[in-house]
């Protein structure tokens, strides 16, 4: 007869104790789970019926055709960007049941603007600049003032989501919100910023998503658009990116999210390659910024890109202009041998392989640098010319030259003969 001896084990490496019994079923059934306010269905409530499959609807409620709907939407841009000056200008559209962007307002109503940094004095004194610069009727303004209404909570400790015993849970506020304006709900809401109304950006993904799911009660209470105001990273800043990732933090904000949006400034001296609409015209007082919808759920993709032109409170907007694949790709080799000329002049030397790192700067993919370089060297454009013997490494001998630069270093670089050695 076999007896079985048991001995604890020491830790392993990794800190897990092999004398853990929670993989035991007795352990496991003896455990006592929190009970949750929500049970699964019966079974009978979930079949789809003929007259819900009639009434479905394959988006939400319109809000502005193209461009908001009664979901969860996010809003990024850097500091200093007037983002909050812009919502306000958009806000005044939405009351009045004017044009947004070109597109029509399908759900006018009166808009909620949430602000936990900018006091309500000074937004208001903005909306009045907005509504002058609007040249808008008396009746208009009247509307206006009662249709567009902002709560301060500056300073106060109000957040949707807070840390409680080491778990991240939504706060009433948004059910309180439910409640406060169920009988006459808004259209649209402006939180402002998300950072304000967040637990902790040290759970970064767990505290978005639990913002995501406050936003997403809101919707469900009053059917209307939730719109975050959120910050860029530093990095995305500075690289002026404008992808729906674009935002500080993690992931789980614009993937939980159904629109999208980034504003970044745009100055005739960015490298990025974006080209204003030739019929926007700009002083060095203008401030000009590009407004990408990176992500829109209930609208085609590759939404052209918006072009705002702001002179003090006054707003004007341009659409991106469409071209041709063919036209495309003409100007991305402009583009290209205008960054390489830049370049050149600072005695930085190009290669394909190095463009890598300028992605960002030419505002184009890896596959649209390669077409370029290869579409400009067929061309006669561009042409691999020998490096300096003092700039070479390793294998890389030569460098990519625009044929039709004049800089003085380009002059010397063509007087290198064959065998790399200078004349």
């Amino acid at each position: 007869m076999s007896q079985i001896l048991r001995a604890d084990l020491p830790r392993t490496e990794k800190g897990n104790d092999p004398n853990d019994n929670r993989g035991d079923p007795a352990y496991l059934n003896s455990i006592e789970f929190e009970r949750l306010p929500v049970t699964p269905p019966p079974k009978a409530s979930l079949v789809i019926t003929d007259d819900e499959l009639q009434r479905a609807e394959l988006t939400p409620k319109c809000i502005v055709e193209g461009h908001l709907y009664a979901d969860v939407a996010e809003r990024v841009a850097p500091g200093g960007t007037g983002k909050t000056t812009l919502t306000l200008w958009e806000s005044v559209h939405i009351v009045l049941g004017l044009p947004l962007y070109g597109r029509p307002v399908a759900s006018s109503g009166w808009v909620l603007i949430v602000t936990a940094e900018d006091r309500r004095e000074r937004l208001v004194a903005r909306l009045g600049k907005i509504m002058d610069g609007m040249d808008i009727a008396p009746g208009q303004r009247q509307k206006v003032q009662q249709g567009l209404l902002i709560w301060d909570v500056t300073g106060q400790p109000v957040k949707l989501v807070q840390e409680s015993d080491g778990n991240l849970v939504l706060t009433t506020l948004a059910d309180d919100i439910i409640e406060m304006y169920r009988d006459d709900p808004p259209v649209f809401v402006e939180i402002d910023p998300l950072v304000s109304f967040g637990a902790s950006e040290q759970r970064v993904n767990d505290n978005e998503q639990a913002l995501v799911l406050a936003a997403r009660r809101i919707v469900n209470g009053l059917d209307c658009c939730v719109r975050y105001t959120h910050h860029t990273g530093k990095q995305n800043a500075r690289e002026k990116t404008a992808d729906q990732y674009s935002g500080r933090g993690g992931s789980a904000l614009p993937d939980g999210c159904r629109m999208v949006g980034v504003l970044q400034t745009w100055s005739p001296n960015d490298s990025g390659g974006l080209r204003p609409p030739s019929d926007l015209s700009s002083t060095p007082d203008t401030q000009v910024i590009v407004y990408t919808r990176a992500k829109l759920s209930y609208a085609p993709s590759n939404l052209p890109r918006i072009w705002i032109k702001r002179d003090g409170y006054r707003f004007e907007w341009f659409a991106e202009q469409q071209i041709s694949d063919s036209d495309a790709k003409t100007e991305r080799v402009e583009r290209l041998l205008a960054f390489l000329a830049d370049e050149l002049a600072k005695q930085r030397y190009h290669t394909k392989t190095s463009l890598r790192t300028a992605i960002s700067k030419l505002g184009m993919t890896q596959v649209q640098i390669n077409e370029a370089v290869d579409q400009a060297l067929a061309g006669g454009d561009l042409r691999d010319m020998p490096l300096p013997k003092d700039r070479r490494q390793g294998g890389r001998k030569t460098y990519l030259m625009p044929n039709d630069i004049g800089s003085q270093q380009s002059n010397e670089c063509e007087r290198v003969d064959q065998s790399g050695e200078t004349e």
